[in-house]
């Protein structure tokens, strides 16, 4: 499989994990709060899915912290043209 990675995917960070965390970043502001934007930390894609339905300051995707690095796994995709077997 070939996959694309766009800038939406993968973004410097820092600090440097040396163990992957999954993070739900949220802003306030979506909900008419004052405050800085934040993430929660969660140790399944189960939880920050659940959290994500629940509040309404968090992004829709989670995202995977590790090595200075954030990668969105929601952003892969094919490059054009690809067919799909099956």
């Amino acid at each position: 499989m070939n996959i694309v990675a766009t800038k939406d995917m993968i973004q410097q960070v820092e600090g440097n994990l040396a163990v992957p965390e999954i993070r739900v970043w949220c802003h306030p502001h979506i909900v008419g709060r004052s405050g800085d934007d934040y993430y929660k930390v969660f140790s399944t894609f189960q939880e920050a899915s659940s959290y994500i339905e629940d509040s309404e300051e968090a992004e829709q995707h989670p995202l995977i912290a590790f090595r200075g690095w954030e990668i969105n796994l929601w952003s892969i995709r094919e490059p054009e043209g690809t067919k799909k077997s099956g």
